[in-house]
């Protein structure tokens, strides 16, 4: 236990030795989890950096909030914790959740630091909009309509500017909640400061099958919803343990990032068939629905459903 505040409403766990391996990365990955997290927290908010290629989580937060005060908080302890230890956090790239209160929370603590989105992350959020407006069973039940979804999902593969263009052709003739999503994805998303977060046009996007990863491991390892406070705290012992294992094991040279990348296997051929994809399409050979409906193929599965 790193830090708590007098309500327990921010919770921060972190190890001395995580605080100078966090400070000695200039990308950082933030993430946050709610289906583990005990009931009366809305979230485990986490910070992740790659070390060797794999993503490995440093520092995490149990949170009641979601709010800008909230971040401000974790970011400014964990600078504190930096300076007792004689190190400075200053991280060059962040790659976040699309969170209004996280973006602006970040740049205040961290001055020129540059945001990138992640792929992942804007699926989460499109899902979890699937779900709000009522459309979960039949995006799990009618395979048409879980097409459309994922046709949808996969414009982010398109050159950016094409990209308004393959939403309105995926939204002629939609009604109804379906059409409702079409117009969700045109107000939130496609605005121009909001559509290169997303977009992955010939982006290697590693940071979305680490994310994607981690997420299903950490709640197939807690094997229900929230987990008491305690089983929480026994998960995360256990994830640290499984860190320090790890970077004990690339620091001695034993392990290298050739040998972390053998697990990565299925999702390096993903890769390398969305590159294929991409090539055919931008050689003419693909015509835009076919290609999106190709991608879609590999989009990923609601984490959160």
């Amino acid at each position: 236990l790193m830090f708590n505040n007098v309500h327990n409403s921010v919770v921060i766990f972190c190890t001395d030795e995580n605080i100078p391996e966090l400070a000695g990365h200039t990308v950082w990955c933030m993430d946050g989890t709610f289906k583990i997290v005990p009931e009366w927290y809305h979230q485990m908010f986490s910070i992740h950096v790659f070390k060797e290629g794999k993503l490995i989580p440093l520092v995490y937060c149990l949170t009641v909030g979601r709010d800008l005060p909230t971040y401000h908080e974790i970011f400014d302890n964990l600078i504190l914790k930096a300076a007792a230890l004689g190190v400075v956090l200053q991280p060059q790239t962040v790659i976040c959740d699309f969170e209004t209160a996280l973006i602006p929370a970040v740049q205040a603590s961290f001055p020129g630091v540059q945001i990138q989105g992640c792929y992942f992350y804007f699926c989460q959020a499109v899902l979890r909009k699937v779900a709000e407006l009522g459309l979960r069973t039949r995006y799990l039940h009618e395979a048409e309509t879980k097409k459309k979804i994922k046709m949808l999902m996969a414009t982010a593969f398109l050159p950016l500017p094409e990209v308004p263009a393959a939403v309105d052709l995926l939204g002629r003739n939609v009604t109804g909640l379906i059409a409702a999503l079409f117009d969700y994805l045109r107000r939130e998303w496609t605005t121009p400061n909001r559509l290169p977060l997303w977009n992955v046009y010939n982006v290697q996007t590693r940071t979305n099958n680490h994310l994607e990863g981690w997420h299903l491991k950490m709640n197939r390892q807690a094997g229900k919803h929230h987990l008491s406070f305690y089983e929480l705290l026994q998960l995360l012992i256990d994830e640290q343990g499984s860190t320090e294992t790890l970077m004990q094991q690339v620091t001695s040279g034993r392990v290298n990032a050739s040998d972390l990348r053998i697990k990565n296997n299925k999702y390096e051929e993903v890769q390398l068939r969305i590159t294929a994809l991409t090539a055919e399409y931008d050689g003419g050979t693909r015509t835009m629905e076919q290609f999106l409906k190709a991608v879609a193929y590999y989009v990923p599965e609601p984490i959160t459903f």
